[in-house]
């Protein structure tokens, strides 16, 4: 128990944000560090000189507990006010020991202003690395103008020249944490490029799985349908013939062809679907008006057949992508929608555009049927059907929502249920841009 407790005091807080890990990584380090150093200077003080170690102790209980302070804020998940007041606490510390001794030429104005420099770089990034630059550039202009303290040795010449020298030494320092922090976010923009893809690769995976999963039920379910359905009238037509049955053989060799005709529909889609996740042919600019009189004309013969009306709004903008997988795109959503009609006197479809961007928003409205809200999710699934009795393998869907995220686009259903219509929305890119 002692133990993991102790683990997790030395371990680092955890943010999502990667950038604010590693700057509460960076500050947690440094804090712990400091931490040593009160007791390490309370020992060294007693040893040397012993007549001080009361003057120490004070000295080091409130370094101490302004570390404790620190590392608590820390905790909390104050990490730029904690990595601001470490490095204030850096320069108010160096700043007070250059005032007390020979300033400039200090060892706490060079060194200690550097680490400060140093600190401020990797806690605070390039703009706090060159704030501190500022800040001491600033304290050293004054330790000249001020004069020698007492007790101390005074040379104007040498004060001017070790001024001169941080005034080149202290910007180099920044801006080689500037150039350092740079690096340090660019590597962090790209883990998190990289972990955005991988979490999307991820999702994709599990959406393919649970479409294998599905494809695996429709081969040992659906194929075997037709086949039991074949063989159990391959029984009766044997039957029939031996008893004669001219009529009764006609209608088995019927069932026969279509069940033979279901399969074959059934493996056709599962070709189709298994092509698309690449282009037919090279993305090309064309209008979409001509993409939907093309998928119209295609299906005209079902649409005659079921008395509905298809209006294509004018003026629809000029997508980009694979001509033959958008017809195919429109047809499947124009041929669903007129199949569930139900007994609209007056079916109508409606194509047009709602709204404009680089990922046009486009819609196949009808006056049919409609979809409850809690289907619609349900109805792009492969081999998903609502109504059991319709015509189709319940595959048309699935390729609508493979094409539009093939194009780089998504697709929904809107309805408010039963007999009020659906209304299918998907995203496709305008001219101009790539997929």
């Amino acid at each position: 128990m002692a133990l993991s407790g102790l683990r997790r005091l030395l371990s680092p807080p955890v943010f999502e944000d990667e950038a604010v890990a590693h700057q509460a990584l960076v500050l947690h380090v440094i804090l712990w560090a400091l931490v040593a150093v009160p007791p390490l200077y309370v020992a060294m003080t007693a040893l040397v000189a012993p007549w001080h170690t009361g003057r120490a102790l004070v000295e080091g209980a409130f370094g101490e507990a302004a570390n404790v302070a620190l590392l608590w804020m820390l905790r909390r998940g104050k990490v730029a006010l904690a990595s601001g007041l470490q490095v204030v606490a850096f320069f108010s510390f160096f700043t007070v020991l250059a005032a007390l001794g020979n300033g400039v030429r200090s060892p706490a104005y060079m060194l200690g202003y550097a680490t400060t420099i140093a600190v401020a770089g990797a806690l605070l990034g390039g703009r706090g690395a060159f704030a501190a630059t500022a800040a001491a550039v600033i304290a050293g202009g004054l330790f000249v103008a001020r004069g020698a303290p007492p007790l101390t040795e005074f040379d104007p010449d040498v004060d001017l020249f070790v001024l001169g020298v941080s005034v080149i030494l202290f910007p180099v320092s920044a801006l080689v944490q500037n150039l350092a922090s740079r690096a340090v976010r660019q590597a962090l923009g790209r883990a998190r490029a990289s972990e955005t893809r991988y979490r999307e690769l991820v999702a994709e995976l599990e959406a393919k799985n649970a479409e294998l999963e599905s494809f695996t039920y429709t081969v040992s379910h659906d194929l075997k349908s037709p086949l039991f359905t074949l063989r159990g009238f391959l029984g009766y037509m044997e039957r029939d013939v031996a008893a004669g049955n001219q009529e009764r053989l006609r209608a088995d060799i019927a069932r026969i062809a279509d069940a033979a005709d279901k399969m074959r529909r059934l493996l056709d889609d599962l070709l189709e679907l298994s092509r698309i996740g690449r282009f037919v042919n090279p993305p090309q600019d064309v209008a979409f008006d001509v993409i939907a009189r093309e998928a119209v004309e295609l299906v005209r013969g079902g649409l005659d057949s079921r008395g509905v009306a298809v209006r294509i709004a004018p003026g629809l903008p000029v997508v980009r992508g694979d001509r033959s997988r958008l017809v195919q795109l429109v047809q499947n959503l124009v041929d669903n929608a007129a199949k569930f009609m139900g007994e609209q006197e007056q079916p109508q479809i409606d194509i047009g555009l709602r709204a404009r961007g680089r990922l046009s928003t486009f819609y196949v409205r009808d006056n049919g049927v409609g979809i409850a809200p809690r289907h619609q999710e349900r109805v792009f699934r492969l081999f998903e059907k609502l109504d059991p009795g319709s015509d189709g393998t319940g595959v048309g869907l699935a390729l609508v929502r493979r094409i539009v995220e093939l194009h780089g686009g998504r697709v929904w259903v809107e309805s408010a249920g039963d007999g009020s219509g659906a209304t299918f929305c998907f995203t496709l890119p305008v001219r101009g841009e790539s997929n």
